[in-house]
């Protein structure tokens, strides 16, 4: 075997011995023990604080604005997709309700004009012609957009 040939090789073997010894050290111990993770990160997850509520909790206390938005074309839009999920699952809502600016920036997510969306029926606005100078929340109830306040 020639000398670079077998030189390769020696570096090969010590660089995968090396890898291996690292490996060794640095694996936490539970890892492998229900499958190829680190079992200790499932008491891991259970300690994070959770946000995300669902939408049975929210008709506990709402249940007539649900009532009132299952009449409504944004009877699929679920409440946590415009309630952003920003305090944790286990607080109140009356202690610290959840926030929905209603801006335009914020409705033109879904409502701005987007070929994408038309087949869906989606309804689809200009922006910069429908009233950009004010939230939309100022003229339409979220809940029952078709409901125009008063000013």
């Amino acid at each position: 075997m020639p000398k670079l040939i077998f030189r390769l090789f020696i570096t090969f073997v010590v660089f995968v011995g090396i890898f291996i010894l690292i490996q060794h050290f640095l694996k936490p111990d539970s890892f492998g023990k229900y499958g190829h993770y680190r079992a200790n990160s499932m008491d891991d997850n259970k300690m994070r604080t959770f946000y995300y509520k669902g939408e049975a909790k929210c008709t506990e206390c709402h249940q007539d604005v649900f009532d009132q938005k299952a009449l409504d074309v944004h009877d699929a839009v679920r409440c946590e997709s415009c309630h952003s999920p920003k305090i944790a699952g286990t607080t109140d809502c009356k202690v610290k309700p959840p926030i929905v600016k209603g801006t335009i920036e914020f409705c033109a997510q879904c409502h701005a004009i987007n070929a994408g969306r038309l087949e869906k029926g989606v309804p689809q606005l200009d922006f910069k012609e429908h009233y950009e100078k004010q939230n939309c929340i100022e003229c339409h109830n979220p809940h029952a957009p078709w409901e125009l306040k008063e000013k």
